[in-house]
């Protein structure tokens, strides 16, 4: 449906260019309405590429909020990990690495790269899997 509106947009877009072009040929000739018309559909897309890369707030503060909430996601992660692995017992992990050793390599890499990728997310996720393999 996506792909049917964007094409179906372009080509409504198109006719509008093309229509305006039409309108304004008999008044200054078609090359001439051309460029007037190409060059107002350059001019909007430059503002509007222009609006959308102006940040919405300061730098300084958009960096202050993303160090505050990466210090807090690791502070988070790093205690409920701790509390897991401490609550597991040693013989349950030797048991683990020893009937399944790339089993549970798999296993803690991808956990790693969850963590790594998505850290708010996947902090109940690994505590869940943790929880499972006991």
């Amino acid at each position: 449906m996506m792909a049917g509106g964007s094409v179906i947009g372009l080509a409504g877009a198109g006719a509008l260019t093309w229509a305006g072009v039409v309108a304004l040929a008999p008044y200054m000739g078609l090359a001439s309405a051309g460029a007037v018309v190409g060059g107002l559909l350059i001019l909007g897309a430059a503002f509007a590429m222009w609006k959308a890369t102006r940040p919405a707030i300061p730098m300084e503060e958009e960096f202050a909020g993303v160090t505050a909430a990466a210090v807090n996601t690791a502070a988070y992660i790093r205690d409920d990990t701790l509390d897991t692995l401490t609550g597991m017992s040693i013989n349950v992990v030797g048991n683990m690495v020893e009937k399944r050793p790339l089993l549970t390599l798999l296993g803690v890499g991808v956990a790693a790269y969850a963590v790594a990728r998505a850290p708010n997310t996947s902090a109940g996720i690994v505590d869940r899997m943790l929880s499972r393999l006991v």
